[in-house]
C-alpha cells in the first residue's frame, strides 16, 4: 500500500482513497519516525468524499470516548470503503431513530464536554452486549447480538423501512461514482423508474407451453435422425441419435432410436461391438418403466434385447427384463416359459424346475411349460421314468417352441437310457427329417456344412501327425505324471456332464476351450512343457486336454459331443486289461493298448465300457477338423 510513497508517478485513486480512509487504533504501534505523509489537496477530492470524511471525523470523536465502542473497534477493523461505509451507515441509523423498544439499539449518549486527557481505564467494565459483524460475499454486512442477549424480531415494516433507505443509499453512491444507467433503448423495454418493475420478466416460455416446445424440437431432431437411417448414412445418424440421448436424456423414445440404430449397424457390419452398445440403449430405454406408455414398443424393446443378451451369452443379465414383462402382462405363459428358457441356456435347472412348475400350476397343459419342467427333472434327479411324459408331450404337441434340436437330443437319451432303443431310433430319424442331426449317428448341435464325415480316422488324415508322433513318443514321461497325480486325493474330479450310468470315471483337465489352466499345469509340468510346443492341441478352442481315468465295471452312456469342427485323440497311458474294455463310434468297436493312439469324431454317438478290474488312463487330445480353414477357426465361437 506505501510502494507509491517511493516513486515519482501519481497513486492510484483506489489507494489515495484507502489511506484516506484507514482507521488507526489505540493498539497500533506507529513509531514516531515514520515520515509523515503530505498532505492531498483539496481538488483531488470529491464533494461527496469530503462530506463523508466530516461526518467520519465527528463520528471517531465519539468513538474514541466510548468503552463499548473501543471494544467494538479492538475486535473489528474496516479495511475497505465499503466495510467502514456499512459500519457508519448502521451508527448514523442507530442515531437518527427514536428511542427504541429493541434490544438491538444503544441509547444515543450526549456530547461530552472536554476533559483532560488520561490513560483509558485497563480494565473497563465489561460491556452487556458485543457486536459480532459478519461479512458475506455480496458485500452485506449483519449484525448479531451475543447469545446471552433474548433477540427480538424487528417488524416487517421497520425491516422494509430499513431495505428502502439502505438501497437508496447504496443507488444514490453507485450513480455518484459510475453515473445514471443508460436510458432504454426501445419504447418497449421496461423501465428502471418504474416502481412496478420489480424482476426481469424471462424472455422463453415457460410451463405447458415451454414444453410443448421442448416437444416440438424434440420431434423435428428426431424425424432429421430418423431420416438418415433411411437415407443409408449410419455414421450420420448415430451422431444425431447421440446428440438426442444427451439433450433429452428424460425421453425414452431418444434411447430407443438410438438402439435400433445401433441395431441396424451392427448387423450390416457384423459387429458384437456395437451389439453391445445398442443393448445398452435398450436397457435405458426400458428403465423408464411405466413411463413408457407405448405397450407394443415396450414389449419388442425387451424382446429385442432379450434375443441380443442371448445372442452374445449374457444370459445373466436377461432375468430382470423377463420380470419386467411378466410384471406387465402376468396373464401370458408365454413369457414365463421364456423366463424357464433363459434359465436353461444358463444352465440353472434348478430355476427351471421352479418356473415352469409354477407356470403348470396355472396352465397344467403348457407344452413348453411341460418340455422345460421335464428337462429339469431328467438333469437334476436322473428320474428318467419321471421326465419322459413330460417329454413326449411337448414334442408330440409340435407347438412352437417345442421344435428344437436340442429338445429331440433329450427326449432320446432318455428314450435310450430307459432301454427303449427302437423308438429313440424313430426319433432321431424324424430329428434328421426336420435337419436338426446330420445324421442318426452324428448329433451333433453345433457344426459347420460340409466337413468330411466318419466315425475313425488315420494318423495321416489329420494334417498334425508330427505333433501327435512327438507326444506318443513320450507317452511313459506322461503316464507317469499322471498317475502321481492320481495318487494324490482331490486332483481328479468326477465327470459332471452325467454321462456316467455305473462305476468310477474321472477327469484332470489341462487346457479348455484353448485356454491353460495354470494351476493344473504347474502340477503336471512334463505334460505342460510337451503341449506347449504342439499348438494344435492347446489352440482349439471348441476342445479339451484332460487325463481321463476310469475305474472297473464303469459304463458310459451312448452320447455325441458338441460339435462336428474337432477330433479327437486318445493316447493310452494305462490299459491292462484291452480285451475287457471297449471304445464304440456309431458302429465301430476300438479298445485301448498302452503306448497306442486312436483318433475318432466325437460328434458320432458313442459309448464305454470297461467290465475288467484294473485302472484304464488315457490322454484326451482335441484338434481342429482338417477341413476347416484358419479364418473359420478363428471365427467359431468357444464351445
Amino acid at each position: 500500500m506505501r510502494q507509491y510513497l517511493y516513486e515519482e508517478e501519481e497513486p492510484n485513486p483506489e489507494l489515495n482513497m484507502r489511506r484516506r480512509l484507514t482507521i488507526a487504533t489505540a493498539e497500533d504501534n506507529i513509531p514516531d519516525d515514520i515520515e509523515e505523509l503530505p498532505p492531498l489537496d483539496d481538488e483531488e477530492y470529491s464533494e461527496e468524499e469530503i462530506e463523508i470524511e466530516e461526518e467520519i471525523e465527528v463520528e471517531m470523536s465519539d468513538i474514541e470516548e466510548s468503552d463499548d465502542n473501543v471494544a467494538i473497534n479492538a475486535s473489528y477493523m474496516p479495511e475497505t470503503f465499503e466495510q467502514l461505509s456499512a459500519m457508519y451507515r448502521s451508527k448514523m441509523e442507530t442515531k437518527t431513530e427514536p428511542k427504541a423498544e429493541s434490544k438491538f439499539e444503544r441509547k444515543p449518549q450526549s456530547e461530552p464536554e472536554p476533559e483532560p486527557e488520561h490513560e483509558p481505564d485497563p480494565d473497563p467494565e465489561p460491556t452487556t452486549a458485543t457486536d459480532i459483524y459478519v461479512e458475506y460475499e455480496d458485500g452485506d454486512i449483519e449484525d448479531y447480538e451475543h447469545d446471552e442477549i433474548d433477540e427480538e424480531e424487528i417488524s416487517d415494516e421497520e425491516e422494509d423501512e430499513i431495505s428502502d433507505v439502505d438501497d437508496a443509499e447504496l443507488m444514490s453512491r453507485l450513480e455518484a461514482k459510475y453515473g445514471r444507467l443508460p436510458a432504454k433503448e426501445f419504447e418497449s423495454d421496461p423501465d428502471s423508474d418504474d416502481p412496478s418493475w420489480t424482476q426481469i420478466k424471462p424472455k422463453n416460455p415457460t410451463g405447458a407451453k415451454a414444453e410443448e416446445v421442448a416437444d416440438d424440437l424434440f420431434e423435428q431432431e428426431l424425424h432429421k435422425a430418423n431420416a438418415e437411417m433411411i437415407n443409408e448414412n449410419p455414421a450420420k445418424a448415430l451422431r444425431a441419435f447421440n446428440i438426442l440421448t444427451h439433450t433429452y436424456a428424460h425421453k425414452p423414445t431418444a434411447h430407443l432410436s438410438r438402439a435400433q440404430a445401433l441395431e441396424r449397424m451392427a448387423d450390416t457390419r457384423r459387429s458384437n461391438q456395437l451389439l453391445q452398445e445398442a443393448i445398452e440403449s435398450y436397457k435405458r430405454y426400458l428403465a423408464f418403466g411405466e413411463l413408457i406408455t407405448n405397450q407394443s414398443e415396450f414389449r419388442i424393446a425387451s424382446e429385442r434385447c432379450i434375443q441380443h443378451l442371448r445372442f452374445l451369452g449374457h444370459t445373466h443379465q436377461v432375468f430382470s427384463i423377463h420380470e419386467l414383462l411378466i410384471e406387465r402382462y402376468p396373464d401370458e405363459a408365454q413369457l414365463r416359459n421364456q423366463l424357464s428358457l433363459s434359465y436353461l441356456m444358463s444352465n440353472n435347472l434348478a430355476k427351471v424346475q421352479h418356473v415352469a412348475g409354477e407356470t403348470l400350476k396355472r396352465w397344467p397343459n403348457n407344452s413348453v411349460a411341460q418340455l422345460h419342467f421335464g428337462l429339469a427333472v431328467k438333469q437334476l434327479t436322473g428320474d428318467y421314468a419321471r421326465a419322459l411324459p413330460y417329454l413326449e408331450f411337448a414334442i408330440q404337441s409340435q407347438e412352437a417352441g417345442t421344435q428344437e434340436a436340442y429338445f429331440y437330443l433329450a427326449l432320446g437319451e432318455t428314450l435310450q437310457r430307459l432301454g427303449r432303443h427302437t423308438e429313440a431310433w424313430q426319433l432321431h430319424q424324424s430329428g434328421v427329417d426336420k435337419k436338426f442331426f446330420l445324421s442318426v449317428h452324428q448329433r451333433s448341435l453345433y457344426n459347420e456344412p460340409g466337413l468330411k464325415a466318419k466315425p475313425f480316422w488315420q494318423l495321416t488324415e489329420t494334417g498334425i501327425a508330427p505333433q501327435l508322433e512327438q507326444l506318443q513318443h513320450n507317452w511313459r514321461a506322461i503316464r507317469n505324471e499322471a498317475l502321481s497325480l492320481l495318487n494324490k486325493h482331490g486332483n481328479f474330479q468326477p465327470e459332471a456332464e452325467h454321462l456316467r450310468d455305473t462305476g468310477n470315471w474321472q477327469q484332470y483337465e489341462l487346457f479348455s476351450q484353448g485356454k491353460r489352466l495354470h494351476a493344473n499345469c504347474q502340477r503336471a509340468p512334463i505334460t505342460c512343457a510337451l503341449l506347449a510346443k504342439l499348438p494344435a492341441f492347446t489352440t482349439c478352442h471348441r476342445g479339451q486336454v484332460k487325463f481321463s481315468a476310469m475305474q472297473a465295471l464303469t459304463h458310459v452312456w451312448p452320447h455325441c459331443g458338441p460339435t462336428n469342427c474337432r477330433l479327437r485323440a486318445h493316447l493310452t497311458l494305462l490299459a491292462p486289461e484291452p480285451h475287457l474294455t471297449s471304445l464304440r463310434v456309431a458302429d465301430q468297436q476300438r479298445t485301448w493298448k498302452a503306448g497306442e493312439l486312436f483318433i475318432f469324431d466325437d460328434s458320432f454317438e458313442h459309448e464305454v465300457w470297461h467290465n475288467g478290474t484294473q485302472l484304464r488312463l488315457v490322454l484326451i487330445l482335441d484338434f481342429w477338423h482338417p477341413d476347416l480353414s484358419e479364418s473359420q477357426r478363428r471365427n467359431l465361437s468357444p464351445i
